[in-house]
């Protein structure tokens, strides 16, 4: 049964940056877009990019390795990788995305 766990402060993660954190076997990349807390899985699932090397554009993610863009309210696939890239390795999918709350300065992510 999925649960409510602890993963940072919300000073941790100042407006408009993102940071990965670590809960069990999960790394979540939390974003915090406009005082809105989000979360995808840290590790882009098309090359294992550290997507927290990637940029933050509007409510883009863009993964640093091959320029897949997530939305990051929801993981969607917003532009893939480019023809010559995903022919060689595959197209883009959706990257995980993760429930967070917020209570009381702390960001909780549902595991």
């Amino acid at each position: 049964m999925a649960e409510y766990v602890e993963l940072c402060s919300t000073a941790d993660v100042p407006e408009g940056e993102m940071r990965s954190f670590t809960s069990g076997n999960n790394e979540v990349l939390v974003i915090n877009l406009k005082g809105e807390f989000y979360g995808l899985d840290a590790i882009c699932n098309h090359m294992g990019g550290k997507l927290v090397k990637g940029r933050l554009r509007d409510n883009l993610v863009i993964c640093p390795v091959h320029r897949c863009r997530y939305d990051v309210t929801s993981g969607k696939v917003k532009r893939g990788a480019g023809f010559l890239v995903e022919s060689l390795s595959g197209k883009c999918g959706d990257q995980k995305a993760y429930e967070l709350k917020v209570e009381d300065g702390k960001v909780y992510v549902k595991i």
